[in-house]
């Protein structure tokens, strides 16, 4: 089972590669070529130590010495063209990974995203991300390379004498054995410490987001602890982290230096035999060192993958995500919206939201939709919208099943405004357009419509003043205002208000409906203003998730238990 994953995780780190094979294929020309140099070096070495020092041949100098030029310029241009080849690799495949990752959570279907923080997904563009082009260079190329070096080391060993050959493939089992074990163990501790820095940075993300806030409760100390606690986890993870590395690092050392002694006694007690001459045994000595350094490396390298597969983990979690159904029929304009027995639970609660609703809404009407919080209205929109799918019944626009639709041509005819006020660090006019052509006198209606039009005027710059979620040119009532001056800017004819005034006063309010009214639109109104909720021509009740009242304000108050709960004597009145 865990081979079956290692390499679905190879394939999915490998298949960002395959525009790439062309660089990867010079690439591997390149190791392959310094392997060789690092193989032949010590043959000259005991050519000049056999040949010429003890034997003689003062002649072959000049030869040898021009062999070592020649394999040092050799080892040095390869080098050279391979460290440009995956800086090239680093700049083009880590970017194509990120932005795979990026347009898949565009893309992916909000019960997804609604599991994940916000600081989560950052963590796994941003960081988990990085790592694949060093699972590409360090656990594949590099892994898979130095297996062919010490295989080179080994035969060029036998070529010398088989003995040492042998104590060298015993010697190796042992490292490996300690390398595998302490590889699940560090498997384990990079795992959790992933999970909690993506916690971490989604906390960070919350609180600075919401410091106002938290000022205002006198909770920093809690924001710290939220934080510190996290932090001091991720320390502890990382001392565990490295206790592994630093235990396997010192056992396989310690076997490396026994293993070493041993073979030098035996060569030397050959030399002193006359089986073995001093060139060889300095060739052995250099193989040795060689072959020790690219086996820990190996080592090395497979104990980081135990910790970079969570990597691949977490990013193939995003990959492999159900994404947001693409084309469908077109949709020129919203004129009705039925819902038909329709239920519906959120895949991570379970719980159902939605039983049975049923009605019609048709073009041109105010509609009003009421209860008390969590009995379902703003799971309404994000059915319209698409976000979500029922779990039963169907919704219909214009008599089409909404699933056949496109869900870029719904969304591009419906205006909405939440309960959420999200403003991007960014001016006025870029939060009314998101980068939009957009004549000034168009913008400065729509602001003026939607009661921003004095605010406007007693900015420094106009529509050019900067403003954010964390900026305080605004109120949050104004940027309320910037929402609703938004949808009307998208010149829509189907409006949904969901909370979106709520923190307006009173006259603000109804001066904004009151210009909403005017539209040849549907106003789909989600409140709990009584005095909001009477400027609709209709009123849908909603109670634990059901429609138990549909109605004028006079019909409901008379008839409808739910409702006058809601509004008390006002229902009535």
């Amino acid at each position: 089972m865990e081979e079956q994953s290692t390499l679905s995780h190879i394939r999915t780190v490998w298949s960002f590669a395959k525009p790439y094979i062309p660089i990867f294929i010079v690439s591997e020309v390149c190791i392959l070529v310094t392997y060789a140099v690092a193989l032949l070096l010590p043959l000259n070495l005991s050519r000049l130590v056999d040949v010429i020092l003890n034997g003689g041949n003062h002649a072959l100098l000049p030869s040898v010495i021009a062999a070592y030029i020649f394999l040092f310029l050799i080892s040095t241009i390869f080098n050279l063209i391979y460290a440009y080849s995956w800086q090239t690799l680093n700049n083009r495949y880590v970017v194509d990974v990120k932005n795979a990752v990026y347009e898949k959570a565009i893309y992916a279907k909000a019960s997804f995203l609604s599991k994940m923080n916000s600081g989560d997904i950052m963590s796994r563009i941003d960081g988990d991300a990085d790592q694949f082009i060093y699972i590409v260079q360090r656990n594949l190329f590099h892994f898979v390379n130095s297996i062919i070096l010490c295989i080179g080391i080994l035969i060029m060993v036998a070529r010398i004498n088989l003995a040492i050959t042998g104590m060298l493939i015993v010697a190796a089992a042992l490292p490996i054995v300690i390398t595998r074990l302490s590889g699940r163990i560090m498997g384990r501790v990079v795992k959790e410490s992933r999970e909690v820095t993506g916690d971490v940075t989604g906390r960070l993300f919350e609180i600075l987001k919401g410091m106002r806030e938290i000022r205002l409760l006198a909770a920093e100390k809690w924001a710290e602890n939220k934080v510190f606690v996290a932090l001091r986890r991720l320390n502890i993870l990382g001392n565990r982290q490295r206790g592994v590395d630093f235990a396997v690092n010192k056992s396989i050392y310690l076997i490396n230096l026994s293993v070493t002694i041993g073979i030098y006694a035996f060569s030397a007690w050959l030399v002193l035999q006359g089986n073995l001459t001093v060139g060889f045994f300095l060739a052995i000595v250099e193989y040795i060192a060689l072959l020790h350094r690219k086996f820990n490396w190996m080592l090395r390298i497979w104990l980081d993958w135990q910790g970079r597969k969570n990597n691949v983990r977490r990013v193939r979690e995003v990959l492999d995500c159900d994404s947001e159904k693409k084309g469908g029929l077109p949709v020129t304009a919203i004129e009705t919206i039925a819902f038909r027995h329709v239920d519906f639970a959120y895949e991570e609660a379970g719980e159902q939201v939605l039983r049975d609703v049923s009605f019609d809404i048709h073009n041109g009407e105010k509609v009003a939709i009421v209860g008390i919080s969590g009995a379902g209205k703003t799971t309404l929109t994000g059915l319209v919208m698409k976000f979500y799918e029922p779990t039963a019944g169907e919704i219909w626009i214009n008599g089409t099943d909404l699933q056949e639709l496109d869900n870029h041509g719904v969304r591009e005819r419906l205006g909405v405004v939440g309960q959420d006020v999200l403003l991007f660090d960014e001016s006025i006019r870029f939060n009314l357009t998101l980068g939009r052509e957009v004549p000034e006198d168009e913008l400065l209606a729509a602001c003026a419509a939607a009661g921003l039009g004095e605010v406007i005027a007693s900015l420094p710059n106009g529509l050019d003043t900067v403003i954010g979620a964390g900026n305080g040119n605004l109120s949050g009532g104004q940027k309320q205002r910037v929402m609703i001056a938004r949808l009307l800017l998208k010149q829509v004819n189907t409006i949904i208000l969901d909370e979106a005034t709520s923190a307006l006063d009173v006259e603000t309010e109804q001066m904004i409906l009151s210009e909403l009214k005017k539209l040849e639109a549907t106003l789909i109104v989600i409140s709990h203003r009584l005095a909001t909720i009477r400027l609709c021509e209709r009123v849908i009740v909603l109670d634990e998730g059901t429609v138990v009242g549909v109605g004028t304000h006079e019909e409901l108050a008379a008839t409808c238990a739910r409702y006058n709960a809601l509004f008390g004597n006002g229902g009535a009145a």
